[in-house]
């Protein structure tokens, strides 16, 4: 008997795959923080932090270009804002990744294109793959990120300095990742600090309890 094939990125069942997932993962979001969603204050926070960091046509052009330019520049960097970058990126890299594994689950479950994946599915899939570990380690690296982009984008200088590098990341043609940078300055900018203190501790209620909820205390 011929050996099964097995799903890769350039299949396209896997690829519908990857995309229920995060299109599911993504629902849950707006639904669990509708209301920051719904300010006009935190919109561009939870776009950014909730959309963005999962969207696949994101991650295959934007996310990807900003990545390898960041490896040519990153000695040039200020720490802080090497850190926050440092940060979004393995943020965005373990997502994937972890995205990549329920979405190859869903597959061996018989799941075919077309078929939706409800919000029951979805926690059952987060549940069956386990990756406990690395779901905490998920949100440390979400919290971290939002709680050092929004640091960066309350530093005085920081909204100069910024202006200031689109000219060299021109220069050095580097200008997706001056665009990254830029969008996760601003995603966090508008931020008043006791909405934003609230909405982390929401975050992390949240996100353990689903944790917890999927593989004990």
């Amino acid at each position: 008997m011929a050996k099964k094939k097995e799903a890769t990125a350039e299949d396209p069942a896997f690829r519908k795959a990857h995309e229920a997932i995060v299109q599911c993962q993504v629902e849950r979001f707006r639904i669990s923080y509708k209301k920051y969603f719904d300010l006009e204050n935190t919109e561009k926070l939870v776009k950014f932090f909730f959309e963005k960091i999962y969207d696949l046509e994101a991650q295959d052009t934007i996310i990807q270009i900003a990545i390898n330019t960041y490896r040519k520049v990153k000695g040039q960097l200020a720490d802080d804002t090497r850190e926050n970058l440092e940060n979004l990126i393995e943020l965005n890299q373990l997502t994937n990744a972890m995205d990549r594994i329920m979405a190859e689950h869903l597959l061996k479950r018989g799941w075919k294109p077309g078929d939706a994946v409800s919000p029951e599915l979805y926690f059952e899939l987060f549940k069956e793959v386990g990756r406990e570990a690395e779901r905490r380690e998920q949100l440390k690296s979400a919290l971290k990120s939002m709680m050092v982009s929004y640091q960066l984008a309350h530093r005085p200088m920081n909204e100069m300095l910024l202006k200031a590098g689109k000219g060299f990341a021109i220069m050095f043609g580097v200008l997706p990742l001056y665009d990254f940078i830029q969008e996760g300055y601003w995603a966090t900018k508008g931020v008043k600090g006791d909405i934003f203190n609230e909405f982390i501790d929401e975050v992390t209620e949240v996100e353990l309890a689903y944790i917890v909820k999927a593989f004990g205390e």
